[in-house]
């Protein structure tokens, strides 16, 4: 009986061991995760940029004499328009923009849900005072999160970016903006805007797939 039981024992022990080396596996796996997740939330808090764009000047960007002029049409609930902000739109303005060859405009679209024309309310009161840019890549940082556009976190947006919170949340309180949302509403409507993102480049309305193309051609001409 004596050599079973040890037997008995030392199975035991080996499953207790593998258990072991299992749990410590997952907690790994979690604990990798979660870093990846906790990364990805604060990243954006680590490296966040202040600084001014080439020329910016409110909702623009660049030389206002530049021979190509780019207006984009976006709302702040649009994916494909927070994947142009995130993804594309440095490289754009490194081309483009800082060489003096574009002369570029944002428009807000807001045309998706109400809580994104709450972000667009709020990227005007950025504007005011000379944000707009940076408080923009915000937006869209955070727009998948839920409550991303609460009043709170656009406030707390602009405390990321030491603005005037005092203008900031007086302005947003107004609703002095939301006429502007309707003009820029009426305009892109009178281009035949009818999607997001959208850009007007020279007068001719392209998406995001032939942007560069067409900014190209219209420099050649």
């Amino acid at each position: 009986m004596t050599g079973t039981q040890t037997q008995r024992d030392i199975l035991r022990q080996k499953r207790k061991q593998a258990a072991n080396k299992k749990t410590i596996t997952i907690l790994a796996v979690v604990g990798g995760v979660a870093l990846v997740v906790f990364l990805l939330v604060m990243l954006p808090k680590w490296t966040l940029d202040t600084g001014q764009l080439y020329m910016q000047d409110g909702f623009s960007i660049g030389d206002p004499n530049a021979p190509v002029k780019v207006e984009q049409f976006s709302d702040f609930r649009c994916s494909h328009c927070q994947n142009f902000a995130l993804n594309y739109e440095d490289d754009f303005i490194k081309k483009y923009v800082d060489t003096g060859m574009v002369y570029f405009t944002f428009h807000n679209y807001a045309f998706l849900s109400e809580d994104s024309r709450d972000a667009a309310e709020a990227s005007y009161c950025a504007a005011e005072q000379n944000a707009f840019w940076q408080y923009k890549k915000l937006l869209y940082t955070y727009s998948t999160y839920a409550g991303a556009f609460a009043e709170s976190n656009l406030l707390d947006y602009a405390k990321k970016l030491k603005l005037d919170t005092d203008k900031f949340s007086e302005c947003l309180k107004s609703d002095r903006n939301l006429a502007k949302l309707d003009e820029i509403m009426r305009y892109a409507n009178s281009l035949g805007i009818d999607s997001t993102p959208q850009f007007s480049v020279n007068g001719t309305i392209v998406y995001m797939n032939t942007l560069n193309e067409t900014v190209d051609k219209a420099l050649l001409r």
